[in-house]
């Protein structure tokens, strides 16, 4: 089988919990024997014309770059050269398949342009890019509110641009064969923020590339030792934690596994540490995490996770967890050892991390039921045949991108005004 594994980011430039799922499904199914290519996208600017290869030990990865201004921001979400390119990729590689993990940074036609060239085509939705036209879902965000204006943006331009976003995505949600996504609570939330029916979706939890190994074991009586870790940006909480400890001061000590790729940002974080007890450790992996000393993992994200594989990694670590009351970190956690606390809530937070009888309470976990890549891989190859073996593809028109040329054409002028 040929297959295209499509998404906004691929080690080593980029790594985070999706770019790590498909890095760990791409292997496997290249493993099982199929021709597996993987396209992402990249930060840096660049030609559309001129895809990069690489071999990640072994992986062959295209990179493809965008070089219109802004290609990160919601009015940019389509990309005429891109689209354009992606086109022409298909017609050089004549995947079987194409599976789509995320359009930042690439074009929100890639499904269209794969049906309209014969393949099969699948989507993994990993966040809420494609009914929001960002990533993030803000806690108590219960229906789709307008994104913000950019750069010389009128409130009828941004009216327009976003009315045409959620509909264009929603044809291309339409394009697509199979939809997944990584848990009930997230196909949940994309259904309600869309605004029209966008089909069903399965569920399949993210495999994990590298499980850290359990620590030793605790002492028989619990410190009070917090470990964080993870991408650090502002709605991953890490903030609001050093806010709830500084309130509360005391024992507890903090340590941080991962790096802020904003050094404003990062340069916030050091001086609000203030009295708090932090250790700011750099950049983490699987190995360095297992060998950390804690009594607790803390996940205070403050927005809406799709599924969350750092509650996975604190379950095999055999952490107990203190965690932001999600909807997906309820679905596998594990309740006997995990309390919850009022997401975006610092005082909530600090009125926990003194309630020592509740913490004292909490037991070791299980160790984590997580997919390896070969379990996850194994599920979508199955899926993967039967819709190559199944009818016949209907044929499709390449997409009409005329309004969104317009559209995309407007955005262009206004940076290059600006």
């Amino acid at each position: 089988m040929k297959i295209l594994q499509v998404l906004h980011g691929f080690p080593p430039e980029l790594r985070g919990g999706t770019e790590s799922a498909v890095e760990a499904l791409a292997r496997a199914m290249q493993a099982e024997g199929h021709d597996l290519t993987v396209l992402a996208g990249s930060m840096q600017r660049g030609s559309a014309s001129q895809l990069s290869e690489e071999s990640l030990e072994g992986l062959r990865l295209l990179r493809i770059r965008r070089e219109d201004l802004y290609f990160e921001n919601w009015d940019k979400a389509y990309s005429p050269a891109l689209s354009a390119r992606f086109a022409k990729l298909l017609d050089e590689l004549q995947p079987d398949l194409v599976h789509v993990h995320h359009w930042l940074r690439l074009s929100s036609d890639l499904l269209r342009i794969a049906r309209a060239k014969g393949c099969r085509t699948v989507v993994t939705c990993h966040d809420y890019f494609s009914v929001l036209g960002r990533p993030l879902r803000e806690i108590g965000e219960d229906l789709a509110e307008a994104a913000p204006a950019t750069m010389g943006m009128s409130e009828a331009e941004r009216a327009e641009a976003f009315a045409f976003l959620r509909a264009d995505f929603l044809q291309e949600l339409a394009a697509a064969d199979l939809r997944f996504a990584p848990s009930a609570a997230h196909a949940r939330g994309l259904a309600e923020l869309a605004g029209a029916e966008i089909g069903e979706f399965q569920v399949l939890p993210p495999p994990m590339l590298a499980a850290p190994k359990a620590q030793l074991a605790r002492d028989a009586s619990p410190g009070k030792r917090l470990l964080f870790w993870g991408s650090i940006y502002p709605q991953k909480g890490l903030g609001m934690v050093l806010d709830a400890l500084n309130s509360i001061g005391g024992e507890w000590s903090l340590d941080v596994l991962g790096e802020a790729h904003d050094p404003t940002h990062a340069r916030e974080l050091q001086l609000q540490a203030g009295i708090a007890k932090v250790n700011f450790l750099g950049a983490f992996s699987a190995e360095k995490l297992s060998q950390m000393r804690a009594d607790y993992a803390i996940l205070p994200s403050m927005v809406h996770e799709s599924y969350g594989l750092v509650l996975d990694e604190a379950q095999c670590l055999g952490l107990p967890v203190i965690a932001a009351d999600l909807p997906a970190y309820r679905e596998h956690a594990q309740a006997e050892s995990t309390v919850f606390f009022a997401a975006a809530d610092p005082g909530a937070l600090a009125m926990l991390l003194l309630d020592e009888a509740k913490l004292a309470s909490l037991a070791r976990p299980q160790k984590a039921q997580v997919l390896t890549g070969a379990e996850a891989a194994a599920q979508l190859l199955s899926s993967y045949a039967a819709l190559l073996t199944g009818p016949a593809l209907a044929k499709t028109a390449m997409p009409d991108r005329s309004s969104a040329d317009k559209l995309f054409a407007a955005a262009e002028k206004r940076y290059r005004g600006a």
